[in-house]
């Protein structure tokens, strides 16, 4: 079956934090350049920025989003009746939320300015596939927004800059109409967490040489209803760009699509049966459909651009 047709009808679900991207563990480039991935990162690079590595391909293979848990998806507001949620969604007093490592290594942590600094600019210029860890962004914004009205920003790496008593994670988040989420060592499960608890996310993924890292089921799936892309170059103006944004077009999308981007099966009952259809599984089959008719049309088994169009 491999040989008829070099792998190209082959799947693999490739859970790495950078998907097929080479690391110093090895390469899949290879092995898998015929086959579609399944995998959580949508980055044509790994975190080196070099494009020669085997990474995500938009015309070949499909993001798929990482399971939430059980315990997180039954706190979801969007679970409840539509006047409950939008009470909920309108109370939330935060403008932007992130807690997180700044900068690789993620356990280091720096107890000073001049320290956090020193150890972000070693982590930027440092060679191998961890030199552009989160493409320098969570440092930048954390750096030019820590003090920005209503925003909460949390470096885990930098003590400091922590509340008394902890961050009190899935309640921040709650009470949050926007949360930061940037890639990390690849892809993170932030986004998927925030999601679900109602939160509209803010992507930071953004090298500022390549394409933007793409996110689950795009392009079938229109994430510029329900989230806001940052470029590299816009990070500048991210409280501006907040306050310019449709908050509420933006959460009553999200109310939409969120159970699509999540595992029914990862649920128990009754909160399983509760979840609205298609879920991250369904999306899966519509995207991989959507190739196998691509290429039917093509009248080849090569991969081909997965359409646009038919988003669920």
């Amino acid at each position: 079956m491999w040989n008829a047709s070099g792998g190209a009808d082959h799947l693999w679900a490739v859970a790495r934090d950078a998907a097929a991207c080479a690391t110093p563990w090895g390469s899949l480039r290879e092995e898998l350049a015929a086959s579609t991935l399944l995998s959580n990162w949508g980055g044509v690079t790994g975190l080196s920025g070099r494009e020669e590595e085997r990474c995500f391909r938009p015309a070949q293979d499909v993001v798929v989003p990482g399971p939430v848990t059980h315990a997180t998806v039954e706190r979801s507001p969007l679970l409840l009746p539509p006047s409950e949620r939008d009470a909920q969604m309108a109370a939330r007093s935060t403008q932007l939320f992130f807690f997180g490592a700044l900068c690789w290594k993620t356990d280091n942590r720096a107890r000073s300015l001049e320290a956090l600094e020193k150890k972000c600019a070693t982590s930027y210029r440092q060679p191998g596939f961890l030199s552009r860890y989160s493409f320098g962004l969570r440092y930048d914004v954390w750096k030019r927004h820590r003090d920005a009205k209503g925003f909460r920003l949390y470096a885990s790496d930098f003590p400091p800059s922590l509340p008394k008593g902890g961050v009190r994670l899935d309640e921040e988040i709650l009470a949050a109409r926007y949360c930061l989420c940037p890639s990390g060592t690849g892809w993170g499960m932030r986004v998927f967490h925030v999601i679900a608890l109602g939160c509209v996310p803010v992507l930071v993924q953004h090298d500022g040489e390549h394409p933007r890292v793409m996110q689950a089921f795009e392009p079938a799936l229109n994430w510029s209803a329900f989230a806001i892309s940052v470029r590299k170059d816009q990070v500048g103006e991210l409280p501006a760009l907040l306050a310019a944004a449709d908050l509420g077009a933006r959460q009553r999308a999200l109310a939409t699509v969120w159970s699509g981007l999540g595992w029914r099966d990862g649920l128990r009952e009754p909160l399983r049966s509760r979840l609205a259809g298609p879920d991250a599984f369904g999306m899966t089959m519509a995207a991989l459909g959507r190739l196998a008719e691509s290429r039917r049309r093509s009248g080849t088994r090569r991969p081909a651009t997965i359409s646009a169009g038919n988003a669920l």
